[in-house]
Formats: structure tokens, C-alpha cells, sequence
């Protein structure tokens, strides 16, 4: 008659006896066939496998951080430094709590920082708007001297050939005619 002591042997040989060829292969050449064995290979050829690792648990990708914003070149460098933490924490596997530890800290000490850097742009984006509409009513005061001046020198050469058909011209209208066309040449190439 078997003990409880032998059975309970016997169990934990047989419980035990899985996990432990588990842990262990052997792929062994004999005859020219590879065989798999939980014991290792008699003579040469041994090739170990050791245990399998177990499969790293699922990690979510890290979230993108976002682009730098335009406030960030006008605000104080201590807030500068937050703000970038901020928009990087994501990225870096910051945990939750700690980012929102982060934002508090932010809005206590960069609400006014932040609100200046917002007017900042706004009055750069204003000049830069007022910058563009100067040089579009400079460009359009140029196009229209630009037509003028070609108005003019078109009006100046029909009033050349009409002075150089002529043949009746005294010497003083030959002198004029003479100047007419020098300043021609001038103004108009």
C-alpha cells in the first residue's frame, strides 16, 4: 500500500517533470534525420535550445509629440522650458498624473507670460500684414507710373513723326524738334 508521502512524491514528480522538459530541446542528427528531443543528444552533434522567452507584454506606441508653437520664441525661458516638457511628455512616456502636475505648474506661472507672447504675435502679424499691404500699394504705384510714363512717350513719338514729316519747318523749329527728340531719347530710351 501506497503512503501519502509516495503519493504526493509521485504528483510533484509528475507536475514538475513538464515544466522542467519545457525549459530544455535538443535537436540531435542521427542517421541523417534531425530529431527534437527533451534529452540531450547521445555523442556529437549537440545543438541546445534554450528556454523560450516569454512574449514582451503589449506596449501602445508613443503618441507623436506636437510641433513647436509661435508663442514659444516669446515667452520667458523658464515657461519656454515647460511648455516644450509639456508638448514633449507624451512622447517621452510621462505618466498621466505627472503631466497634469506639469500643466497646473504651467498655468500658475505662465498665464500672464503666455497672454504677453499671444499679443506679441498678434502685433507681429499685424505689422507683417501692414508690411504686405505697403509693398502691394507701392508695386501698384509703380505700375501706374510705369503706364503713364509709357502713355507719355507714346504721345511724344506720334508728336516726333508728325514734326519730321513736315518740310516747312523754319530754323528755330528745327532747333526745337532737335531738343524734342534729345529729351525723347532721354525719358524714353
Amino acid at each position: 500500500m501506497k503512503t501519502a508521502y509516495s503519493i504526493a512524491l509521485t504528483a510533484v514528480m509528475f507536475v514538475a517533470a513538464p515544466a522542467a522538459q519545457a525549459q530544455s530541446r535538443y535537436a540531435c542528427t542521427v542517421n541523417g534525420r534531425t530529431v527534437i528531443s527533451t534529452q540531450p543528444c547521445p555523442g556529437s552533434g549537440i545543438v541546445y535550445y534554450g528556454p523560450t522567452a516569454a512574449k514582451p507584454a503589449y506596449e501602445p506606441p508613443l503618441p507623436p509629440s506636437r510641433p513647436a508653437p509661435a508663442v514659444l520664441k516669446y515667452l520667458n525661458p523658464r515657461c519656454a522650458s515647460l511648455n516644450d516638457a509639456l508638448r514633449t511628455a507624451g512622447t517621452r512616456g510621462l505618466k498621466y498624473d505627472t503631466i497634469n502636475q506639469m500643466q497646473r505648474e504651467y498655468n500658475e506661472l505662465c498665464s500672464e507670460s503666455e497672454s504677453e507672447a499671444y499679443s506679441q504675435i498678434a502685433q507681429e502679424r499685424k505689422d507683417n500684414k501692414k508690411k504686405l499691404a505697403e509693398s502691394k500699394e507701392a508695386e501698384k504705384l509703380d505700375q501706374e507710373r510705369a503706364a503713364i510714363q509709357q502713355q507719355q512717350c507714346g504721345e511724344s513719338k506720334r508728336i516726333l513723326y508728325n514734326k519730321r514729316a513736315r518740310k516747312d519747318l523754319t530754323e528755330g523749329e528745327k532747333a526745337d524738334l532737335q531738343r524734342f527728340e534729345d529729351n525723347y531719347h532721354n525719358r524714353c530710351g
